[in-house]
């Protein structure tokens, strides 16, 4: 199940966040770059007023997304998440989450993510891909706006293959439950034998 929201938050103040994200040679991104991943990664360490609003806003919509989704008692976490910045040529791998919040030990539910990318334009690079076990099933673009809320489990595929020809950027919190649904299975974070990257 998925949500796509493009009026969910103030454009204004996601223009804020988007000038809150220091550049790329910022020492204090955290960076990934192997055959999976190729992104930096922001901690609340690196935000500013606008960003921990957003984030705050967002941890207020634990009821609109428990209604949604049908999953009681969400709570909201940044690990792994708050500022993603993607460089050109950069991509994220079909994959599926880490199950169990490192520091809480609470079961992650739902990823949340919201696009800042002004005029994304006909760049054809950087789309959301949600697969099943074998293909993709739903693509969306990054555009400035876009939030996007979906369930994450075991099989919630998810990535993006195609790289990017600018600079791609959002922000991304997940949702936890104290219980855990009725699927679960513990794990890191698995790639998809078949949604690797295009080259």
């Amino acid at each position: 199940m998925t949500l796509v929201e493009t009026d969910l938050f103030d454009p204004e103040l996601l223009l804020a966040c988007r000038l809150e994200m220091p550049a790329a040679d910022d020492p204090r991104w955290r960076r990934y770059g192997n055959d999976n991943e190729l992104k930096l990664e922001g901690p609340p360490a690196m935000w500013g007023p606008s960003t921990v609003d957003y984030f705050d806003r967002l941890a207020t919509m634990a009821p609109m997304l428990s209604e949604h989704f049908g999953i009681d008692g969400l709570t909201m976490e940044t690990i792994g998440g708050g500022f993603h910045l993607i460089p050109p040529g950069g991509y994220l791998g079909i994959h599926t989450d880490f199950s169990r919040s490192p520091a809480t030990g609470r079961y992650r539910r739902l990823n949340v993510l919201t696009y800042l990318n002004v005029e994304w334009g006909d760049d054809d690079g950087g789309e959301l891909e949600l697969w099943n076990d074998t293909e993709c099933v739903q693509s969306i673009k990054p555009e400035f706006g876009t939030t996007v809320a979906f369930v994450t489990s075991s099989t919630s595929w998810h990535g993006h293959r195609n790289p990017t020809r600018r600079w791609r950027a959002s922000l991304a919190g997940y949702f936890f439950t104290e219980t855990a649904p009725s699927d679960f299975r513990e794990q890191s974070t698995v790639w998809h034998p078949i949604g690797g990257c295009h080259a």
